[in-house]
């Protein structure tokens, strides 16, 4: 970053009840051409690459090896229709693992007992902070710490680690190029 910040992006205090559906495509565009300009961009994309490469999960290979095996079973055959697949498989592994780490919180959350001795703690044991995504503990030796599922599949989930990682230079970045506007509301 050689040059001096510009003007940070107003934004609204409501914008943190927008969904998807609400959110204003100016102010996306104005903040992210401002991370673009200002080096946070390629900074995220640093971070998430050192990340992935970093932890032990070995992800980036996993990905190759998933891709590669879809391509010589003959169950995609161009390179649009591999990526379409790869974000599919990778989407859904990663919501399995938050699923099984939801109820494994909600379990762990509702037993007493369970906290008492930390030598087992499922969110630091297992893949994506989940006890036993595909039943399989990070002791289990497979990619992202589990073994193959029943269907022989890998688990293509982002490591918990990594995605927390990121999002913690994305909010930086995000700060650093935004400003949030008083509604006026807070009576102060």
């Amino acid at each position: 970053m050689s040059h001096p910040p510009s003007t940070p992006a107003k934004v609204p205090a409501a914008a943190t009840t927008y969904t998807p559906a609400t959110q204003d495509a100016d102010l996306r565009s104005q903040i992210n051409s401002q991370l673009l300009r200002e080096g946070h961009a390629a900074k995220i994309q640093e971070r998430f690459l050192h990340s992935l490469d970093a932890h032990n999960s070995n992800w980036p290979s996993a990905i190759q090896s998933h891709a590669l095996a879809l391509l010589r079973s003959g169950e995609v055959s161009t390179f649009p229709a591999l990526m379409r697949r790869v974000l599919e498989d990778v989407r859904r592994d990663t919501a399995a693992a938050t699923a099984a780490l939801a109820s494994s919180t909600t379990a762990n959350n509702s037993s007493p007992s369970t906290h008492a001795n930390n030598d087992s703690n499922p969110a630091k044991d297992g893949v994506n902070g989940a006890a036993a995504v595909n039943g399989a503990s990070r002791t289990a030796g497979g990619v992202n710490g589990t073994s193959a599922g029943a269907d022989g599949a890998t688990n293509l989930a982002i490591p918990t680690a990594v995605v927390e990682a990121v999002l913690k230079v994305v909010k930086e970045s995000l700060e650093a190029v935004c400003e949030i506007e008083n509604d006026g509301s807070a009576g102060g």
